[in-house]
């Protein structure tokens, strides 16, 4: 057995160099950088919030989370479709409305701030005692709403963030 992981061991660093030489990062697997959320900040965008370089850690139909450069620092865009939601047509402001009377509901009073001039309408989460430096927005626009949240990059830049997301909707 000593012998079979002796030789795995060695096989492996022996080509780790070539391996290392194909110049390339690789993606993780699973990863899909043209999902929409992924599309909605870029990655040299990301990198003034979380720091360079920026790199998406995972990805689903409706989601894309990035980690940065700056230690504990992270975003995620998870973007949903109107059509997509299971809300009749027309009824999708109604449907994040309503969505937005349920995070104040959670929140202690002032948590859920409105944030004017980010799409149709935004809210953002700021929790009065936020020791692990969280925040999110929840924007509208058109048909569609856009959940950012974010960790070790402030309120401010998670709106900024909301902000550049809006603009591509």
């Amino acid at each position: 057995m000593r012998t079979i992981i002796g030789m795995t061991i060695s096989a492996l660093a022996m080509a780790a160099p070539a391996w290392a030489a194909d110049g390339a990062a690789q993606k993780p697997g699973g990863v899909d950088p043209d999902v929409i959320a992924c599309q909605k900040v870029t990655a040299a965008e990301m990198e003034r919030f979380i720091g360079a370089p920026a790199t998406i850690r995972e990805t689903s139909a409706n989601l894309c989370s990035w980690q940065g450069g700056k230690a504990d620092a992270y975003a995620q865009v998870m973007y949903f479709a109107g059509e997509n939601q299971g809300v009749p047509a027309g009824q999708e402001r109604a449907y994040f409305d309503q969505m937005i009377e349920g995070q104040k509901t959670q929140a202690k009073p002032g948590e859920i701030v409105e944030v004017p001039g980010v799409g149709d309408s935004a809210w953002g989460l700021k929790l009065g005692r936020n020791e692990t430096d969280y925040y999110a927005v929840y924007l509208f626009k058109g048909t569609d709403n856009v959940t950012i949240t974010t960790n070790g990059i402030g309120y401010d830049a998670t709106v900024e963030m909301a902000r550049l997301a809006a603009s591509r909707m």
